[in-house]
Protein backbone atom coordinates (compact mmCIF):
# COMPACT_ATOMS: atom_id res chain seq x y z
CA UNK A 1 0.00 0.00 0.00
CA UNK A 2 1.75 3.23 -1.31
CA UNK A 3 0.25 5.49 1.10
CA UNK A 4 1.13 3.78 4.49
CA UNK A 5 4.58 3.18 2.45
CA UNK A 6 4.87 7.37 2.04
CA UNK A 7 3.71 7.63 5.90
CA UNK A 8 6.02 5.47 7.55
CA UNK A 9 8.87 6.93 5.81
CA UNK A 10 7.83 10.68 6.60
CA UNK A 11 7.47 9.10 10.27
CA UNK A 12 10.73 8.59 9.85
CA UNK A 13 12.11 11.17 8.16
CA UNK A 14 10.29 13.27 11.01
CA UNK A 15 11.90 11.38 13.99
CA UNK A 16 15.50 11.52 12.55
CA UNK A 17 15.21 15.47 11.82
CA UNK A 18 13.95 15.80 15.62
CA UNK A 19 17.00 13.69 16.91
CA UNK A 20 19.42 15.62 14.50
CA UNK A 21 18.11 18.77 15.99
CA UNK A 22 18.24 17.40 19.67
CA UNK A 23 21.79 16.64 19.21
CA UNK A 24 22.91 20.23 17.83
CA UNK A 25 20.88 21.83 20.36
CA UNK A 26 23.00 19.47 23.17
CA UNK A 27 26.03 20.51 21.20
CA UNK A 28 25.94 24.02 21.01
CA UNK A 29 24.42 24.20 24.39
CA UNK A 30 27.25 22.24 25.57
CA UNK A 31 29.91 24.64 23.62
CA UNK A 32 27.72 28.31 24.27
CA UNK A 33 27.26 28.38 28.06
CA UNK A 34 23.88 30.80 28.79
CA UNK A 35 25.00 34.75 28.95
CA UNK A 36 24.66 36.44 32.47
CA UNK A 37 21.27 38.55 32.94
CA UNK A 38 21.70 41.99 32.35
CA UNK A 39 22.45 44.52 35.81
CA UNK A 40 19.57 46.70 36.78
CA UNK A 41 21.46 49.69 36.01
CA UNK A 42 22.22 47.76 32.34
CA UNK A 43 18.69 47.30 31.77
CA UNK A 44 17.82 50.74 32.56
CA UNK A 45 20.48 52.23 30.21
CA UNK A 46 18.72 50.13 27.61
CA UNK A 47 14.74 51.08 28.49
CA UNK A 48 16.54 54.80 28.52
CA UNK A 49 18.18 54.44 24.85
CA UNK A 50 14.82 52.67 23.33
CA UNK A 51 12.16 55.59 25.06
CA UNK A 52 15.01 58.19 23.46
CA UNK A 53 15.19 56.60 20.37
CA UNK A 54 11.28 56.18 19.82
CA UNK A 55 10.07 59.27 21.03
CA UNK A 56 10.92 63.00 19.17
CA UNK A 57 12.75 65.96 20.20
CA UNK A 58 9.59 67.66 21.59
CA UNK A 59 8.26 64.72 23.85
CA UNK A 60 5.63 63.42 21.53
CA UNK A 61 5.37 60.11 19.76
CA UNK A 62 7.74 59.91 16.56
CA UNK A 63 4.89 57.65 15.33
CA UNK A 64 1.08 57.97 14.82
CA UNK A 65 -0.88 60.54 16.33
CA UNK A 66 -2.65 63.37 14.01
Amino acid sequence: DLQGHFQRQTTRLLEHQTHVQDMWDQDYAAHHPPEQFMSGDEIDREVDEAVDFLTARDGSPSQGGH
